[in-house]
């Protein structure tokens, strides 16, 4: 009888452990997959866009695919990492466009792909001056936000740094700052400056800079509050990030 019971929990424990791997599966699924031409992006993935030659718009189409055998309500959300407001604007589209950051909730039936070239794919615009962007857009189920997928658009030109370097290595620390502040950075060679303004779009600091470094900038006299912080080449800002003073 004891040999028995140990076999019975032993069972038990082999079922329990398949049940966790199961649920685990489950809170990680991705019912929708998103397509780049015909080429399924990962979750996480990056599209790169180039900005060289653009001369005001350019738009950015995928398709998504649901993966599953029942029809699905699925949203987008976005979130706009890196972005000069000032001078770029980006909207999505999933045959309504939005320049919020939800889109209303959308129907994809099972087994359905939705093509780049549909009228309801998903397209990103950018609108703007060449400032470079990072946006990252969640495609989520409305029963089940766990249930996601996500990409980054990485918007940039074609200076001696590459966008993805100049985003990565611009930083603030600390942030919030009191009395000052260490900003690494990443830039051209030549005519590069970092520039920080506050929210009217005033500049309170410029400094020339060049490559890859740190400057440590005194904060003493700025007055509490948000400011905008960035690498600006040949006349334009590379993107800006957020940094707050207390």
């Amino acid at each position: 009888m004891r040999q028995v019971s140990k076999y019975k929990e032993y069972k038990m424990k082999k079922i329990f452990t398949l049940l966790v791997f199961m649920s685990a599966l489950a809170l990680n699924a991705q019912s929708i997959r998103i397509l780049n031409g015909s080429t399924p992006l990962n979750n996480g993935d990056t599209v790169f866009v180039s900005l060289d030659g653009i001369d005001g718009e350019v738009s950015t189409y995928l398709g998504y695919q649901n993966m599953t055998e029942n029809d699905l309500n699925f949203r987008v959300r976005k979130e706009e990492l890196v972005i000069n407001h000032e001078t770029t604007d980006i909207v999505f589209c999933l045959g309504e466009c939005y320049d919020g950051t939800l889109s209303a909730v959308k129907e994809i039936l099972a087994g359905e792909t939705v093509a780049s070239t549909d009228g309801n794919a998903f397209h990103a615009t950018y609108a703007g001056e060449g400032d470079a962007a990072v946006v990252k857009f969640t495609f989520f189920l409305t029963d089940n936000e766990n249930d996601k997928t996500s990409f980054y658009i990485v918007y940039g030109n074609g200076t001696s740094v590459k966008p993805v370097d100049f985003v990565q290595t611009l930083r603030a620390y600390p942030n919030p700052a009191v009395r000052v502040v260490n900003i690494d950075y990443a830039a051209p060679a030549s005519e590069s400056y970092l520039v920080i303004k506050n929210l009217t779009g005033k500049e309170v600091y410029r400094s020339a800079v060049s490559n890859t470094g740190k400057k440590q900038v005194d904060i003493t006299q700025f007055n509490a509050g948000v400011y905008l912080y960035g690498v600006e080449a040949n006349g334009k800002m590379l993107c800006t990030k957020k940094l707050l003073v207390k």
